[in-house]
């Protein structure tokens, strides 16, 4: 699963619990529509939520046997996952 770091406080909005900075995520799908990129994410202690890309930094990919990233991407946009996700460490 690719996971990532929070950069800033996020706030869920279901749930209304703060999500603090150095907090680890798992990125599980990547929206775009309407010209915008947002993650699905689930949190460390449950639950999942959506985030803009400047939410988090540090992605770290999950790699198949094949060589390529391990995720999908939702409906609603171009398909394609940013750029930042498919570069291999």
């Amino acid at each position: 699963m690719t996971t990532a770091t929070l950069v800033k406080v996020v706030r869920d909005p279901r749930s209304g619990a703060a999500h603090m900075p150095n907090e680890q995520v798992a990125i599980m799908t990547v929206i775009r529509n309407l010209e915008r990129t947002l993650y699905k994410v689930r949190w460390q202690a449950g639950g999942d939520c959506l985030v803009f890309p400047e939410d988090v930094e540090e992605i770290r990919p999950a790699w198949d046997s094949a060589g390529r990233p391990q995720l999908s991407v939702g409906s609603g946009g171009s398909g394609r996952c940013p750029q930042q996700i498919l570069q291999k460490d």
